[in-house]
């Protein structure tokens, strides 16, 4: 028999939340890679100062209805996109400005 009470949302089992959980893994790190390229090199060929702040912006709304929701997949890939997409903005600026 199964134990009345709460049950907590963020430990669901489903493939599907499993899956949500990678793919936000795998989301959250996508831009790293762009990133850490920029700030080793200093080539800021082909890399797009607007597209960047459009993902920083829509991270961190993401970020903020992850949290008010409860949702782990997406606050996993929206922690990291905040923290990926400011490393590259902030090379950007620098790169761009010095």
């Amino acid at each position: 028999m199964r134990k009345e009470g709460k049950r907590n949302p963020m430990l669901h089992t489903h493939l599907i939340d499993r899956l949500a959980f990678a793919n936000g893994i795998l989301s959250g790190i996508s831009m790293f890679p762009q990133a850490l390229q920029v700030i080793t090199t200093g080539q800021v060929a082909g890399v797009s100062m607007i597209t960047s702040v459009i993902i920083w912006i829509n991270s961190i709304v993401w970020l903020v209805y992850a949290l008010h929701r409860g949702l782990v997949s997406i606050t996993i890939s929206s922690v990291l996109n905040v923290i990926a997409s400011t490393l590259l903005l902030g090379a950007l600026v620098t790169i761009l400005l010095f």
